[in-house]
């Protein structure tokens, strides 16, 4: 069942609607486990149950009525507002067979329930207060991590150690940077050196504390040049934009699908980062060359640090492509970039797998810079290494303002100044409750189901 995006995400959010989703991998399986949560989550879905209405809360064996027959089914009873998201949660545990799933799915449609955003039960324990931002972020951050560093780092961040680690740090450095104000009162009289020689000293301590609590480590090895992939399906402006993005006619363009069939590469300066641009083979039903160089286009997207999953014609071979994608590797999503091409020629956008979103005209230059600030940010978060929540991206970033301030040859005007910019820093990073764009781009990162 195809579902036109929506960015309606937070108001739908507070509303409380039901919501469902798979929470196991979307391919065959022994078992499948579908969530659904929203205040009438229990009393719309115990009639899926065959009239066994089991505890009020617990698990219980059960049935599930649907056309290929009564499906046998775990129920996990989880009423409010002892949940993840403070709201009734019911989790239904059935054979893993992709038409069981399918049909259930359906079932639950029928009863008033929604497909879940990306990470919409994480938002939602957000807005319940069951989560602050730092540790919804590290849901996604456990997800991703890929070596017992980064693990331990993100199961830290879950508990709350950082955020609270931090918040001390914070308010020892408010009342530093009260003391470096009152130095100004003071500059020209003779106590004033040594009280400056005092405070860098206490500020010193103070940055060794944070380097410790936002793990200064080098980024993991990777490669010379982070990559840069356009994936997509024949003529869906994938060379016009590489193109574009490069600042010369690199890659072949023509309006006869399939033109490119090894890939094109080149490098390209994005900001201050040097990345490997990658135009990718056409994949996809329209592919005339039927899949012959598919198979590669997809492996080398898999392995891309930034992926451009480019749609122009508002159809569903995109986003169908997309998923095969998730499927082998649902990180992807995480490193992944939605842009409708051709916005010159008001073509209408596909479903956009809940991923952020840019619209770009490589002909009339449309949207180019929005692109480019966006592919910005996400270099910015790997050059970082494992800082890659809101949290540790600003705390890191204080951390780089602190170490400028104790230079002994700075003024002490100049070093309260960065310590106040380095407070605002610290006071963002440790946002409870964040714009909603900002909330829109960090779940739009997580997997369906979470």
């Amino acid at each position: 069942m195809k579902r036109e995006p929506d960015d309606s995400a937070e108001r739908r959010t507070q509303n409380s609607e039901t919501v469902f989703a798979l929470a196991t991998p979307a391919h065959p399986s022994s078992l499948a486990l579908i969530r659904i949560s929203g205040a009438e989550a229990l009393g719309r879905c115990r009639t899926l149950l065959s009239g066994n209405t089991g505890p009020a809360r617990g698990s219980f064996d059960t049935t599930i009525n649907l056309p290929l027959g009564a499906i046998p089914a775990w129920a996990w009873v989880l009423p409010a507002p002892g949940t993840l998201t403070g709201e009734d949660v019911l989790e239904l545990l059935v054979p893993g067979n992709p038409d069981i799933v399918r049909q259930l799915e359906e079932r639950l449609r029928e009863l008033g329930c929604r497909d879940a955003d990306p990470g919409e039960f994480t938002r939602r324990a957000l807005h319940a207060g069951k989560l602050d931002l730092s540790r919804a972020e590290a849901v996604l951050q456990l997800i991703t991590a890929s070596d017992d560093a980064a693990h331990r780092q993100a199961v830290a961040d879950l508990k709350g150690e950082t955020a609270a680690r931090i918040a001390r740090i914070t308010e020892r450095l408010r009342a530093l940077s009260a003391r470096f104000e009152m130095t100004f009162d003071f500059s020209e009289e003779e106590h004033a050196d040594p009280q400056v020689l005092t405070l860098r000293r206490d500020l010193q301590a103070l940055v060794r504390e944070l380097e410790k609590v936002v793990g200064l480590r080098e980024a993991r090895p990777h490669r010379e040049r982070p990559v840069v992939a356009l994936f997509g399906p024949p003529n869906a402006g994938k060379s016009t934009l590489f193109n574009a993005l490069l600042g010369l006619p690199r890659s072949l363009v023509s309006d006869v699908p399939g033109t490119t069939r090894d890939p094109v590469e080149a490098e390209c300066t994005l900001g201050p980062h040097i990345v490997m641009l990658v135009d990718l083979s056409g994949v996809g039903a329209t592919d005339a060359d039927r899949g012959r160089f598919a198979e590669p286009s997809r492996e080398r997207a898999l392995q891309s640090d930034v992926l451009l999953a480019l749609d122009a014609s508002g159809s569903d071979e995109t986003l169908v492509e997309f998923r095969m994608l998730e499927s082998r590797d649902p990180s992807i999503r995480t490193r992944a970039l939605w842009v409708h091409t051709k916005s010159d020629l008001g073509q209408p956008g596909a479903v956009q797998a809940g991923l952020e979103c840019v619209s770009v005209s490589a002909v009339s230059g449309g949207g180019l810079d929005s692109l480019r600030a966006r592919l910005v940010e996400r270099l910015d978060q790997i050059a970082s290494g494992d800082a890659t929540s809101l949290l540790r991206l600003r705390s890191r970033a204080a951390y780089a303002l602190l170490r400028q301030a104790i230079d002994e040859n700075a003024p002490p005007e100049v070093a309260a100044s960065d310590l106040r910019r380095a407070l605002i820093l610290l006071d963002e990073a440790l946002l409870s409750d964040a714009p909603g764009e900002v909330l829109d781009l960090i779940f739009s990162r997580f997997c369906i189901g979470k």
